[in-house]
């Protein structure tokens, strides 16, 4: 058995529960830390190093990761030089049901999670790097907008198709800047009808950036289809209200998206500047492999964290769950299985779309990426095309592990040359 004491700790927003366990696993003590004030946590100090004199040997804490709550925790207990296991929420739930009564509440989910040490045999949990922590909150802000963004187009949209359904046919993006400031001015086709034409024309020019001739098609087509759908229109005072609303929400949002572009730019700006650099130099790694932009890449270094917990392939695979799930009990073996999902959600959003990007070809009839681009129409001659993408985003996951295992760029090989490649390797060792 582990003869270190074991401190758990069930964190919540205001205060957390600490259990200290001796080598018997017995509780050797317990407090309440409320996190309002660093003073609250000197009597948790001294009673870590009350067990650790006793017990000669310095206490391991374990701690789910709660929200952000555990972070200042986690900072707090790291920087006075205590180990500390951030773990899965899925693994402190693997042992609720230890005992047969049921019992939840704080302190003993406290002792539960310090037991899981014992049982679990966990590794403790490298401390991030502070410029890889503010990464990954920029990256993850990004995304929410992002989605909330999107969210107040399609009603943008909803509310555009009632008063002027034939406005799209038009100007196909209704959040365009020129989209947004004619339907700001002129929201209806009457509105558009009754504008003066020389103001009309030029609003379209100014925002489109577009030459007078480009402009006034514009305008004509515009105006055709105005005087077309006039009769149809529902001019309602809650459309006209929830259009101007819309229409002030998709602005405030891109001009947020833009400022956590630029933060994102400063962090690696200034991390570039420095003497040993962490996050530029594999953000340039990650931006050789085809599909792969500075804010993709900069979202797969912010969620993988420390690459270093991976040994293989397989195990960086599995954190982005793109794994297939297996189901096997007795002699049944589970043939239709999915994709487990069972890592970071935005790692899988961002290997989705490079997958797209890979299987995808340019303007000119290029493939973006040769090699996958084959291997996914092979695949969809035999599974359905989502199961071939699911297929390619493993694949790409694999790459990603091959370029930041041997920090090298990515150089793209047919699978002749790269069988070569390995059969020489082989013979070498």
């Amino acid at each position: 058995m582990n003869q270190v004491p074991v401190t758990g700790i069930d964190v919540g927003k205001r205060f957390s529960e600490m259990a200290i366990l001796s080598p018997s696993n017995q509780v050797y003590a317990r407090i309440r830390i409320n996190h309002d004030a660093y003073s609250n946590f000197d009597r948790a100090f001294e009673l870590l190093r009350k067990a650790e004199k006793e017990f000669e040997a310095k206490p391991v804490v374990i701690m789910e990761s709660t929200g952000h709550y555990h972070k200042i925790l986690f900072q707090t207990l790291t920087k006075n030089g205590y180990e500390v296991c951030v773990i899965n929420p899925i693994q402190s739930d693997s042992i609720k049901n230890i005992r047969v009564r049921k019992v939840k509440n704080d302190k003993v989910d406290a002792k539960r999670i310090a037991l899981l040490y014992r049982f679990g045999q966990l590794k403790t949990t490298n401390i991030p790097h502070e410029d890889i922590d503010c990464l990954r909150s920029l990256c993850r802000h990004y995304y929410k907008l992002s989605d909330q963004l999107t969210a107040y187009k399609n009603r943008l949209l909803g509310i555009v198709d009632q008063l002027f359904l034939s406005f799209t046919e038009v100007f196909k993006d209704v959040s365009s800047c020129t989209a947004l400031a004619i339907l700001e001015k002129y929201p209806t086709p009457e509105d558009i009808l009754k504008a003066d034409r020389q103001k009309l024309i030029s609003l379209i020019q100014k925002t489109a950036r577009k030459n007078i001739k480009w402009a006034t098609g514009k305008y004509e087509s515009l105006c055709s289809k105005a005087s077309n759908f006039k009769p149809l229109s529902i001019n309602s005072i809650a459309n006209a209200a929830m259009l101007k609303a819309n229409i002030v929400m998709i602005k405030t949002l891109m001009q947020s998206l833009d400022a956590a572009v630029e933060a994102i730019h400063e962090l690696l700006d200034k991390d570039a500047s420095k003497d040993m650099p962490v996050l530029s130099l594999t953000i340039e790694l990650l931006c050789s492999i085809p599909g792969i932009g500075l804010l993709t890449a900069a979202t797969i270094i912010a969620e993988i964290g420390d690459f270093s917990a991976f040994s293989k392939p397989d195990k960086l695979v599995a954190y982005f769950g793109v794994d297939p799930s297996v189901t096997q009990s007795g002699q049944f073996e589970g043939t239709e299985n999915k994709m487990s999902k069972r890592g970071p959600r935005l790692l899988r959003r961002v290997v989705f779309t490079t997958a797209l990007a890979n299987v995808r070809k340019k303007r000119n009839g290029q493939e973006h990426n040769p090699v996958l681009y084959e291997y996914y129409r092979k695949k969809c001659l035999s599974k359905p095309k989502k199961v071939a993408l699911g297929a390619v985003m493993h694949k790409l996951v694999s790459i990603i592990f091959a370029v930041l295992r041997d920090r090298k760029p990515f150089v793209l090989r047919m699978p002749e040359e790269h069988a070569k490649m390995l059969i020489a390797k082989n013979s070498a060792a």
